[in-house]
């Protein structure tokens, strides 16, 4: 059962932003958030389904405050410089034990543009976000969050990894 979701900020919730570089928090609105997020993590929170955002960007709090969704979120985890977000699946972890949960109970939602960490795999049921066709087979993908639907999406992933 999904108790919890973890998501990268720069891959999945804001859109028009590619790297950490280009990010100027004082710049940033809830119009950069990528379609449907603000909907989907509304009706994450009502179903009582625990909330964490990683980056890579030390103004993590205050993109957070200017997107207006910090109250949304149960934890947030910036990861440290020296480490590649994409790689660094033992921060996905970290975040799924500040919300008490295991990794098998956490949908991790990153860019279908990264490459994919097998460890990730392994560990999480994973959810690509972007419309970059994916080559892997375990991986579902969704083009945004404007028609999400929790429930819908539980039984596709929940289907699309058992087959």
């Amino acid at each position: 059962m999904i108790k919890g979701c973890i998501f990268n900020l720069i891959d999945v919730v804001l859109k028009e932003v590619s790297k950490e570089d280009d990010l100027v928090p004082k710049l940033v609105t809830p119009d950069h958030l990528i379609d449907g997020f603000l909907v989907f993590l509304k009706e994450l929170k009502n179903k009582g389904i625990q909330i964490a955002v990683v980056s890579q960007n030390p103004l993590l709090k205050e993109i957070l405050d200017r997107l207006r969704i910090t109250h949304l979120i149960n934890n947030y985890f910036i990861v440290n410089n020296n480490e590649r977000l994409s790689t660094a699946t033992n921060i996905y972890t970290f975040a799924a034990t500040s919300l008490q949960l295991n990794p098998k109970e956490v949908l991790v939602f990153i860019s279908s543009e990264t490459s994919e960490d097998l460890n990730l795999l392994e560990t999480f049921k994973v959810v690509c976000v972007g419309s970059k066709g994916i080559k892997n087979a375990l991986l579902y993908q969704i083009n945004d969050f404007s028609s999400l639907k929790f429930n819908q999406l539980i039984t596709s992933v929940t289907n699309y990894s058992q087959n």
